[in-house]
């Protein structure tokens, strides 16, 4: 586990309707969601002996997050934050949420991916994608 109820309620992320019953129901998917985004640098790098302490409080973070995140989609379901409606129709007036990248199931592909936590990690190189070069 990266990150423990006390920690999350130190960070700047804390929000104040996450009880630790909540934290514990969270944690598990936003860390699965953190790592598939950070290509699982944690996995293989340990964050307890990170020298890079801004990386880490990053990730941190961002894993603080993610569990906001899904408190408020009130699901840890990718599937389940999928189900909500692209349009709505009521007599002649229609509203369209636009275009989602659908899944197979139906379900946005990053339906569970919190917005604040990919901004959290963007300075932080976690989310770097290229190739090294000699």
């Amino acid at each position: 586990m990266y990150l423990t109820y006390d920690e999350y309620s130190k960070l700047n992320s804390l929000d104040s309707t996450v009880t630790s019953d909540l934290f514990a129901k969270y944690i598990g998917k936003a860390s699965l969601v953190i790592d598939e985004i950070t290509s699982d640098y944690y996995q293989l790098h340990d964050l307890t002996t990170d020298e890079n302490t801004y990386r880490a409080g990053k990730f941190r973070e961002a894993i603080g997050l993610e569990i906001n995140h899904l408190n408020e989609l009130g699901t840890s379901s990718s599937y389940e934050a999928g189900l909500e409606p692209s349009s709505v129709s009521m007599g002649r007036t229609s509203i369209n949420y636009g275009n989602q990248t659908q899944g197979i199931n139906g379900a946005p592909l990053s339906a569970l991916y919190s917005d604040e936590a990919i901004s959290v990690l963007a300075g932080s190189g976690l989310l770097y994608r290229g190739v090294r070069s000699i």
